[in-house]
């Protein structure tokens, strides 16, 4: 029962017999062995002792019904060709086309099965009610349902073949070859855990090794900065214009001789310094994560060098923010005031210029000099400004303040009516001047004066206003304060004076105060003193005030009409009120009246220099 066996129509004609294992593969052929195999043990187990010689004489004429319906199958085929016509001698040995062969399997195979049928219904009555029920499968039904079975799947395979070979092309996008690269990494163990691995000791490398750490964080696009000071080697003076270059980039040094660098790679690099005078200076520096600072690099002097000693031309005092130049080359001042310039070369023409903030620049010939250290007194920037008739006209000049480079700013027009009046800014260059040279007159053909900014470098000039009368009380930084009466309108007008801030730089005015006039109006450090008269107004308001440049912080320093302010010293003012009252206040304090008339009662001008430490007073 359990051999292979190969199947086939008995009794056909030797040319015609149909061997089904032609048509199958080995594989195909032990499947069928083992089905078989699987069938006969199955049909034993089921059939019961008693009705095994019911099935043997069952089986027996199955076997003969199959034997008849072949030799009747075969009968049949024969009498067919021979009914056929003659067809040509070169046709006689020709066999049935493929199709007509399978037509022909396949009633032989039907008609089997219809034999098989038949025996197997005339052997079913037996008079046991379970042999009725129960129809094990024969070999030939196993058989078909193997070829059907692999049939349909091979049917299958070569569909979904052609369906891919006619399809057409898919278009792959790089997010789907990305999807389906990770989705066969994951499912791939190997390459999943050797990946996880190999990052593993890629960081291990990476921590432990910096030149390969610095590769990595370089390739991901890390970058890093540096700073450095560029000083002299002797004197330790920050260098200033010092070109230094630094993985293909330049910089030159600052006022403070720093040079910084950015967007730099990580790792070990050269640091190189070339200037004309000086030694050339090379250093293998490593740039690591952060900002890099790397401290003073000094440098070594070669060329011809120059010292200057810078003193204040007034005071005496030295000169430390100072530097010469002389050409691309620059040298700095110490703490002391001196200056060592070094050039690379000299000649003739060359020159050096000494320079430092506020004051004026000092050009020296290189061949002039010949001691060790040259003596340069500096000059103050800021110039004085003055009015003189030496030419029979009033012309505002302006001069350095040892006398040098004088020069007209504005000249006279003629139509002066009297000394125009000069203010200086303390902290600017320019100065508030007044003057009728316009000529201006108003509807009784009376002269007006004009108010004008005027710049003492440039001598550019602009005008801020004009009034029947102008007067000046002073700067307060970039703030000018002053009076003016309102032209065309009565002398007995409330509003006739009024005191107005003028700001430099927005060019806008500010009224602080109005009255028909002013009995007195003091400007005190950064406050704004003033007295308003009795005259045309109530005598209510006639007090003294006080007000901020801006406008804010206005409030009533004497609660009655005062005559004058007089400006006993820095911090205090005497405030001479009527019925003979005298008031003293010290500071930003409350003013107090005192018993008797102070002895001292000149006043005095102060002017404060530019930066608030000191003061000067007539």
């Amino acid at each position: 029962m359990g051999e292979k066996k190969k199947i086939e129509i008995a009794d056909a004609p030797d040319d015609e017999n149909i061997d089904l294992k032609a048509d199958v593969s080995e594989e195909t052929q032990d499947v069928w062995a083992e089905k078989l195999d699987e069938v006969e043990s199955e049909t034993e187990e089921n059939v019961d002792p008693e009705s095994e010689d019911v099935e043997q004489d069952s089986a027996s004429d199955t076997e003969a019904a199959n034997e008849d319906v072949s030799e009747e199958t075969v009968e049949e085929t024969s009498q067919d060709e021979e009914s056929q016509p003659e067809s040509d001698p070169e046709d006689d040995d020709t066999t049935l086309d493929d199709d007509e062969a399978d037509e022909n399997v396949d009633e032989s195979e039907h008609e089997s099965k219809v034999s098989s049928d038949d025996v197997e219904s005339e052997g079913s009555d037996n008079p046991e009610p379970e042999q009725q029920d129960e129809k094990p499968e024969t070999a030939d039904d196993a058989v078909d349902e193997i070829v059907r079975e692999e049939s349909n799947a091979v049917l299958k395979a070569e569909d979904e073949a052609r369906q891919r070979f006619n399809a057409p092309p898919e278009k792959k996008s790089l997010k789907n070859n990305l999807r389906h690269f990770f989705a066969v990494w994951w499912k791939n163990k190997h390459y999943r855990y050797g990946t996880l691995v190999g990052l593993f000791v890629a960081l291990l490398v990476a921590v432990f090794v910096p030149y390969t750490r610095y590769g990595m964080l370089n390739l991901a696009g890390v970058r890093v900065s540096s700073s450095m000071v560029v000083v002299d080697s002797v004197t330790g003076i920050p260098l200033k214009n010092i070109p230094v270059q630094l993985q293909g980039k330049e910089a030159r040094s600052d006022d403070d001789g720093k040079v910084s660098f950015t967007d730099l790679r990580l790792g070990r690099t050269q640091l190189k310094v070339d200037k004309r005078g000086y030694a050339q200076f090379e250093k293998y520096i490593t740039l690591g994560w952060g900002s890099n600072p790397i401290g003073e690099q000094g440098i070594t002097a070669t060329g011809a060098q120059f010292k200057f000693m810078l003193t204040d031309w007034l005071t005496g005092k030295q000169v430390t923010d100072a530097e010469a130049t002389s050409g691309e080359d620059v040298g700095q001042s110490d703490d002391e005031g001196r200056i060592t310039l070094t050039v690379g070369e000299d000649g003739e023409d060359a020159e050096v210029v000494l320079s430092a903030k506020d004051y004026r620049e000092e050009r020296l010939k290189l061949s002039d000099i010949k001691q060790e250290e040259t003596a340069v007194k500096m000059v103050a920037a800021k110039k004085h400004a003055f009015v003189s008739n030496r030419n029979g006209n009033y012309d505002l000049y302006a001069i350095d303040a040892d006398g040098k480079n004088e020069k007209i700013l504005l000249a006279a027009t003629g139509k002066e009516r009297e000394v125009p009046f000069v203010l200086p800014s303390q902290d600017r260059n320019v100065v508030a001047y007044i003057s009728s040279r316009d000529g201006d007159v108003n509807k009784s053909n009376f002269i007006l004066d004009g108010l004008f900014i005027v710049d003492t470098s440039s001598g550019d000039t602009y005008k801020v206003a004009r009034s029947e009368q102008l007067q000046l009380i002073g700067w307060s930084g970039n703030k000018l304060i002053y009076v003016a009466v309102i032209e065309g309108v009565s002398a007995g007008n409330s509003q006739r004076s009024k005191l107005i801030s003028f700001d430099l730089d927005s060019r806008e005015r500010t009224d602080l105060a109005a009255a028909n006039y002013f009995n007195d109006v003091k400007l005190v450090r950064d406050m704004v003193y003033y007295s308003i008269s009795s005259y045309a107004v109530p005598a209510s308001q006639a007090k003294l005030f006080s007000i901020k440049p801006d406008g804010t912080e206005k409030k009533t320093v004497v609660n009655t009409q005062v005559w004058s302010i007089i400006r006993k010293d820095y911090d205090t003012l005497l405030f001479n009120a009527i019925d003979l009252q005298w008031f003293e206040q010290v500071g930003d304090g409350e003013p107090k009246k005192l018993d008797v008339e102070p002895a001292q009662k000149v006043p005095r001008i102060y002017s404060v220099s530019p930066d608030g430490m000191n003061a000067l007073w007539v």
